[in-house]
């Protein structure tokens, strides 16, 4: 008899897979200051849970919700308590992991306070704040005349309490400015946190008072909008939206651990906040200033970061007069951060710059500021080739950056798409169209990864090139259909969300079912970022009943619980957290020897297979096949950077005499 279906709690998954990236704080086998640049990655990505997960589950509490969740079975009110509880427990794991970090690093640095410099020292920090912090601070009062001011999001601040000549109290904040360097260089090898200096020379903003006490906090609002993609200018909507985030109620305060109940009475009452929202920070509030640790020393000592790994540049491109030369002759599939990223760029570059181009059809969910394929888009667009490209508005903290390119390309003659109505276009993917005498040759570049020439140094994504004739097509279909809104074309290379991928996949899985009763073979091989949709994991689960084995590479949220008699004890999922962000999506079937392997921008969540336009392409050639096939082998066989999902709980893998790091040994592999 088949055992009822169980499920983890989402959000508790979340929280999970954000420890194992704090653990890589305390990993021996990462350099000091790479420790420490996790540190800031957890304080990131907590900001995030903060801005999104925690603001809609407190969201849910407010309005009374009294519906379940799903897959926990947890009311509104207890879920959130739990986020809240757990959430905590990492903050105080992260500060002592600081601690005891700091003080390593204090055998090569000496990263101090201003009460421990020499005299001379703080003579000279005391000048650096009269001569360059002093003129950027604004102290802004309030009292019952002066009402609080709105405090933007993630910003760190100062409170000041302070006392007039009538014995009267009084408040004060000062933004400690973002534009310039948290970490300030005092000597050769010390270093001082600028608001230290700024606490050391407050006085000087409050003359006249007496300063009873100042103490750093910061505040986090909620940050998720909906946007009305109905407007009928959906540009501007989203820039009004963006305005309101400013005024977005504060889900969390962060405040020095020392700061008084006085101090935090007031600011609770006018923020306002609860106090379970309350964190007390035993150390600097907001670690991400470790990023800027990171970057000021690690080329003044050696060995504290990660050695330099040089990207592999692709021998099949090499010495090609043009890149779309290669692409016609065969399919070339690339692994990066291993696999040099040039290759994408510089078949954008020949598209704007070859006569023979006529179009360029792409879509941009994410892209940085400083884009070479933007300045490729903007340049074809100028020369008179027809360019279109969506951009998806709606790809959270890249709106601004997604609209300003977005302002750019408009002006140099492309079309801009702002999204589909409804859906979120989470797809990656570039066709170039190309007129080769009577003939039209399509070019077709697809991704497991966004556009953006810096997350593909640090993410693990896959690039596919290819020249068929019906992929192409199915790529002519898919742009035509996202500018026209018109019916869901049908593909033959292709799969599509909604809908369609996971429609592909239950069709996979019953067939591993049927060569498991037939063959005893059955296998499936998956790596995805995150498991959440409750049908997907229903037909894992019954998959597993019928013995057929599944191998898991989840890195985040994991809703799926391996290893459970009767339910899931045929399937295995680990998590890989290292040096670089796994980020590939590939759904592998052993399809009784004649294997099926497709790459795609989707995960396993329901916004993925029904909210979201996503794309899932069958990897035809047999070397590029074989080359996912040992990927996905080698990940599986990791005992260094793995951690494996029993039934919730998540152990380091330490099968094998011999050590397996697969983010680096993939190296010598792509070799």
């Amino acid at each position: 008899m088949s055992q009822k279906p169980i499920f983890s709690a989402r959000e508790l998954s979340w929280l999970q897979f954000n420890k194992r990236v704090l653990e890589e704080a305390s990993d021996p086998t990462n350099p000091l200051l790479e420790q420490l640049r996790f540190l800031a990655i957890f304080s990131s990505n907590l900001d995030e849970y903060f801005m999104i997960r925690i603001s809609g589950m407190k969201g849910q509490v407010d309005i009374g919700l009294t519906t379940p969740d799903k897959k926990s079975g947890f009311m509104a009110r207890e879920y959130l308590q739990k986020m809240l509880k757990k959430a905590n427990q990492l903050v105080a794991m992260q500060y002592e992991l600081y601690h005891q970090r700091i003080a390593e690093l204090n055998e090569h640095i000496r990263f101090t306070t201003y009460d421990q410099l020499k005299a001379k020292h703080q003579l000279k920090m005391d000048n650096f704040f009269k001569n360059l912090i002093y003129p950027v601070l604004t102290p802004i009062r309030f009292s019952q005349y002066l009402p609080f001011p709105l405090l933007p999001n993630l910003s760190l601040y100062l409170i000041s309490k302070l006392e007039d000549d009538k014995g009267q109290i009084h408040y004060s904040v000062v933004t400690v400015p973002k534009n310039l360097e948290r970490l300030v260089h005092v000597k050769k090898d010390i270093y001082i946190l600028m608001e230290d200096v700024i606490i050391q020379n407050i006085n000087h903003l409050y003359q006249g008072w007496k300063v009873l006490e100042v103490v750093p906090f910061r505040i986090t609002r909620d940050w998720d909008i909906e946007f009305d993609d109905q407007s009928d200018d959906f540009a501007k909507s989203v820039q009004s939206e963006l305005k309101n985030r400013k005024r977005g109620a504060a889900v969390r305060l962060e405040i020095d651990a020392a700061a008084s109940d006085e101090v935090i009475s007031y600011l609770m009452e006018h923020l306002p906040i609860q106090k379970k929202f309350i964190v007390k920070i035993n150390g600097p509030v907001d670690l991400t200033f470790l990023h800027e640790v990171h970057e000021a020393i690690k080329s003044k000592i050696p060995g504290l970061v990660y050695p330099e790994v040089a990207p592999i540049e692709p021998r099949v491109f090499q010495n090609q007069p043009s890149i779309f030369d290669v692409i016609r002759k065969r399919d070339v599939l690339l692994l990066h951060p291993h696999h040099s990223y040039e290759p994408v760029l510089r078949m954008l570059k020949e598209a704007a710059e070859d006569p023979n181009v006529v179009a360029i059809k792409q879509t941009i969910y994410r892209t940085n500021r400083d884009s070479r394929i933007m300045e490729y888009l903007v340049k074809a667009a100028e020369s008179g080739k027809q360019v279109t490209v969506l951009f998806e508005l709606r790809a959270r903290f890249d709106e601004e950056n997604n609209l300003y390119w977005g302002n750019q390309l408009e002006r140099a003659g492309a079309h801009v798409i702002y999204g589909v109505p409804h859906l979120k276009t989470h797809s990656k993917v570039f066709l170039v169209v190309r007129r080769d005498k009577k003939q039209i040759e399509q070019f077709v570049h697809f991704s497991t990864g966004n556009y953006n020439e810096d997350n593909a140094k640090i993410y693990t994504d896959a690039s596919y090139f290819t020249s068929k004739r019906m992929i192409g097509d199915d790529a002519t279909k898919f742009f035509n259909y996202i500018s026209s809104y018109t019916k869901t074309p049908s593909y033959k290379k292709l799969v599509a969300s909604p809908n369609s991928i996971r429609d592909m996949l239950f069709v996979g899985i019953n067939r591993e079912i049927e060569n498991q009763k037939q063959h005893g073979n059955g296998r499936l091989i998956i790596k995805i970022n995150s498991i959440t949709d409750i049908q997907m994991i229903k037909k894992l689960y019954e998959a597993s009943q019928q013995g057929v084995k599944i191998d898991m590479i989840v890195r985040g949220i994991c809703c799926i619980v391996p290893g459970v008699p009767g339910l899931s004890d045929n399937i295995r999922v680990i998590s890989i957290v290292g040096r670089y962000l796994e980020h590939m999506r590939i759904y592998h079937f052993h399809n009784n020897g004649r294997s099926d392997t497709y790459l795609s921008s989707a995960d396993l969540m329901t916004r993925n297979m029904e909210n979201r336009i996503e794309l899932a392409l069958k990897v035809t050639d047999a070397g590029a096949k074989r080359k996912l096939l040992r990927l996905l082998e080698l990940q599986l066989r990791d005992n260094v950077k793995a951690r494996e999902n029993i039934q919730g709980k998540y152990e380091h893998v330490a099968d094998g005499d011999k050590p397996v790091h697969s983010q680096m040994d993939l190296y010598k592999l792509l070799q």
